[in-house]
């Protein structure tokens, strides 16, 4: 399997993490100052200023580091889920307008990548996620379960547009897979609209018969069209 991961974009979301979590670390520590300074001035108000805006760009750094810094990634997950195909699968991670795409001669698929922890469920119609007190504690840290489906279908028409602009689009079929790939997340599902598996799990699903495989030809426009993002 080959791992195609566009390292520069990991370097800047890092380096825009410790920025973010640095500054805002001082924004939170300037409002602590001013409100013991100016506790008895009409300039009081700047303390709060400085204590939204610590919150805000904390977050946006703790956000940034969860993605970027924080192991394992996204890409390194799944890395690993597929480990063992041979070189013909290839996972090309923030290269794409879909973060996550694995190029193979059974299909082409975007891989939604999930990180929440814990256990998640599927009832059916909605994603849920259980309580617990390490959530509690990390809330300002980690972001919210969302709406996984949503997602995944942002990132295959985003796939799709592109693969219109060049002219593929009507030849190859997208195929999703949601991966929650925290070495944490327990899912407990019943009858997703899509599979939705851990990184332990993905292969199983990969390899699962399709009534279509990629041909020869197509694979290979796929391949030079996706090596062109790379530069």
């Amino acid at each position: 399997m080959q791992n195609i991961v566009n390292e520069d974009k990991i370097k800047r979301g890092a380096h825009i993490g410790k920025i973010a979590t640095f500054v805002g670390l001082a924004f939170l520590a300037g409002g602590l100052v001013v409100s013991l300074v100016l506790q008895d001035s009409p300039l009081l108000w700047l303390s709060f200023v400085c204590l939204l805006a610590g919150l805000l760009v904390s977050t946006i750094g703790t956000t940034n580091m969860n993605r970027w810094v924080r192991e394992p990634r996204a890409d390194q997950a799944l890395a690993a889920g597929l480990k063992g195909f041979d070189n013909r699968y290839q996972l090309y991670s923030y290269y794409l307008p879909a973060p996550h795409v694995l190029l193979s001669p059974v299909g082409l698929f975007v891989l939604t990548a999930m990180g929440q922890d814990g256990v998640i469920r599927y009832d059916g119609q909605k994603f849920h996620r259980d309580f617990s007190l390490g959530r509690l504690v990390r809330f300002m840290a980690e972001e919210g379960l969302g709406k996984p489906f949503a997602e995944a279908d942002s990132q295959v028409q985003a796939l799709r547009a592109y693969l219109e602009r060049h002219g593929l689009a009507d030849k190859v079929e997208i195929e999703n897979i949601v991966v929650f790939y925290s070495p944490r997340a327990q899912l407990s599902l019943s009858a997703t609209p899509r599979p939705v598996v851990t990184p332990k799990e993905l292969k199983k699903e990969i390899r699962r018969e399709r009534d279509k495989k990629l041909s020869g030809k197509l694979y290979g426009q796929l391949e030079d069209l996706f090596d062109q993002e790379m530069g």
